[in-house]
């Protein structure tokens, strides 16, 4: 890193800036996982505008990290700290907002028939960590261990929330179908 400074009518302050080595290397990261990062967020958040918040922040805390995330584990910390962001009220205020928004929509949906996705519906109705287990297990094609390591948790836990989230979502999509 390179050390710059900014005198303010005081003291000097010394301000640390990544190397372009550093700038580089995020700059083939965010174009190689974007598209995969921001998928993955959609699918964690129910959200395409809180899926871009979401990408967004977990690369402005990768360039925070000043070098300590590599490329052998850059995916499972950025898709960690998406995780972490959206369990953490990250995004409170993105859904204060748009609030309102989404009641009409989904109001007008109703009213038309339009909204026929039973599979999304299901999906947004797990609770949050089922929801990353079955996101990460069969939309990125991740294994037990690896999703263990991302979570944050243990692979037998990892097992535990995936058998609930399909026994949840076989439950639901039956009881759809029947009505």
């Amino acid at each position: 890193m390179k050390m710059g400074e900014l005198v303010v009518g005081g003291p000097r302050l010394a301000l640390f800036q990544p190397s372009k080595e550093r700038l580089d290397q995020l700059g083939a990261w965010f174009h190689a996982e974007y598209p995969s990062l921001l998928r993955f967020a959609y699918f964690v958040s129910g959200s395409s505008h809180a899926a871009e918040d979401l990408v967004q922040d977990a690369f402005v805390r990768l360039y925070r990290s000043s070098g300590r995330v590599d490329d052998a584990s850059f995916k499972a910390y950025a898709r960690k700290t998406i995780l972490n962001l959206a369990r953490s009220g990250f995004l409170r205020r993105t859904r204060e907002q748009r609030s309102m928004m989404k009641e009409r929509d989904a109001v007008s949906q109703l009213a038309d028939g339009t909204a026929r996705d039973e599979m999304w519906r299901a999906i947004l109705s797990l609770p949050a960590r089922q929801r990353a287990v079955v996101a990460l297990r069969y939309y990125e094609d991740m294994k037990e261990a690896d999703i263990a390591v991302v979570l944050g948790i243990s692979v037998g836990s990892v097992k535990k929330h995936t058998d609930r989230a399909l026994e949840a979502l076989r439950a639901r999509l039956g009881e759809e179908r029947r009505s």
